[in-house]
């Protein structure tokens, strides 16, 4: 919504651009059939509550001044984008094709129907001109954005200016008293959870609530909830960085080198996350009074390190859960596990000491839109990952989370850049 809003105005080159890339994200989702399908069904279910007069007021005001003007904008951006790609064509007819029940084209007209009722307008304080009264003549309903109320916040406007330590003027925070520190003082760590209901945060989740392969699921395909998480989590390492790390473990930027100059000599298991430019680096360590080593989970946690490259890439599953935030977030990221070597280039880095698996995150279509849609809501939703190594054999089984995260609105314009 923000980045709808700054198409509103008269932006500047390069905050169009970026608005329009974002809204892209948006565009495509919505033209997922079942996204596209779910939302006309909220939409129709919403009207009859409004029509009967049961809806919250705050909630009935943000749709109307946030939620649907977001969808109108992506649609403007989509009609946009497509007029300019048949301008010389003879098929330029074909812009105005896709307008069926199970469009974008349809939502917006949906919203921008309902914006132009009276008694929305009333609802909003738009009240019609004498003219329009006296005439009953109505002019077309301009769908724009009135109070954007709680998703809107000025602060986002930093993303663009915070592309790199250069324009930002990002440096690390400065010592108390440095006259420096005004700048920096907006920069917090994120740390691990201090207290319940803490925000831009990170902590263990109950691994036991994540579903895994049964002891008989290749015989019955049935799956049970898992015993708590294998190893430790140790540290949620969100930073911003113009130079990606690629093997973060070794990397004198990343947490791992001080924790082994701080005499923790456990076996880590290392997930790096690239997105450029975001990283977040999660290390989870062996405890040393595992008492699953003998077990299945431990025999197939030994396999899986003395694999090939090739192998891993077919083995380990990423399981997200968003546990709160926006509906177009929860629809885009569907909990259910993935193999995430078979969608994304990653690469796995193995030493006596750790196991690290680093993924590029926008090394595909499909990965860039989850990972833009991810880090422009950050702020609004948290999610859990489950971590898990898939048993494929009867002594492999059953699975178990072999590390797990909840990640908690992290909001990424205080993230210092490294």
């Amino acid at each position: 919504s923000v980045y709808a809003q700054r198409l509103e105005g008269e932006p500047s080159r390069d905050m169009s651009r970026a608005a329009t890339l974002r809204l892209r994200v948006l565009v495509d989702l919505l033209e997922t059939p079942s996204v596209n399908a779910a939302l006309r069904n909220v939409n129709w279910a919403w009207l009859r509550e409004w029509e009967q007069g049961t809806l919250n007021q705050r909630e009935a005001r943000l749709r109307c001044t946030v939620i649907f003007p977001t969808i109108c904008a992506a649609e403007r951006v989509q009609r946009s984008e497509a007029s300019r790609s048949w301008r010389f064509s003879s098929r330029a007819s074909a812009v105005d094709a896709d307008c069926g029940p199970r469009s974008l084209r349809y939502l917006a007209a949906w919203c921008t129907d309902f914006l132009g009722r009276a008694d929305v307008r009333s609802f909003l304080g738009l009240a019609e001109s004498e003219e329009a009264v006296a005439t009953g003549v109505r002019r077309p309903p301009q769908v724009n954005f009135l109070s954007a109320g709680a998703l809107y916040d000025s602060e986002s406007d930093t993303e663009e200016e915070e592309a790199s330590p250069q324009r930002s003027g990002a440096t690390d925070a400065a010592a108390p008293g440095d006259k420096a520190g005004g700048e920096s003082a907006k920069f917090q760590k994120f740390g691990r959870r201090k207290y319940e209901g803490q925000e831009h945060c990170w902590d263990s989740p109950d691994s036991s609530t994540a579903m895994v392969r049964g002891a008989s699921y290749l015989q019955d395909r049935v799956k049970v909830n898992s015993k708590g998480a294998m190893l430790e989590l140790v540290e949620a390492d969100l930073i911003k960085t113009n130079d990606e790390m690629v093997h973060y473990s070794l990397s004198p930027r990343g947490c791992v080198p001080a924790r082994r100059a701080a005499g923790d000599s456990r076996f880590y298991f290392v997930l790096n996350f690239r997105l450029l430019p975001i990283q977040l680096g999660v290390v989870w360590a062996v405890p040393k009074d595992a008492d699953w080593l003998s077990e299945p989970e431990g025999v197939l946690f030994q396999r899986f390190i003395d694999m090939s490259t090739e192998q891993r890439r077919h083995r380990l599953k990423v399981l997200p859960k968003i546990t709160e935030g926006p509906w177009l977030v929860k629809q885009g990221v569907p909990d259910r596990p993935g193999v995430v070597g078979k969608k994304l280039s990653c690469e796995y880095f193995v030493r006596p000491d750790h196991l690290e698996f680093s993924v590029n995150c926008i090394s595909s279509p499909a990965g860039r839109r989850i990972a833009q849609l991810l880090t422009g809501a950050a702020r609004h939703f948290s999610m859990e990952l489950s971590i898990i190594i898939e048993g494929q054999a009867q002594d492999e089984l059953p699975e178990r989370v072999l590390g797990g995260l909840a990640f908690t609105k992290g909001d990424l314009s205080k993230i210092a850049f490294r």
